[in-house]
């Protein structure tokens, strides 16, 4: 796989080419050097995944992180039943 296709991987695609590595790796059916190859590419799909992961994590704790501060300064929260305060 050159490093062009597999940057346009999305995180669902380069997951299943994972997973079929690993099945092809656990198969035993590969020459020694075709093994070390393909755990390369394992390794770099791998990478992939978690930085995508990565990104998507960071993206969430910005996101509540806003919406947050979102609520904290909410005009409505000073109203009866506003956001982030409950009816007595």
């Amino acid at each position: 796989m050159d490093n062009h296709n597999e940057n346009n991987l999305s995180f669902e695609d380069a997951l299943k080419k994972l997973e079929e590595i690993v099945q092809k790796l656990e198969d035993g059916n590969l020459s020694l050097e075709e093994s070390i190859n393909i755990y390369e590419e394992g390794m770099k799909l791998s990478q992939k995944c978690n930085n995508i992961l990565k990104s998507i994590e960071h993206k969430l704790v910005l996101i509540e992180k806003i919406n947050q501060e979102f609520t904290e300064t909410d005009i409505t929260n000073n109203l009866v039943g506003g956001l982030g305060q409950e009816n007595d």
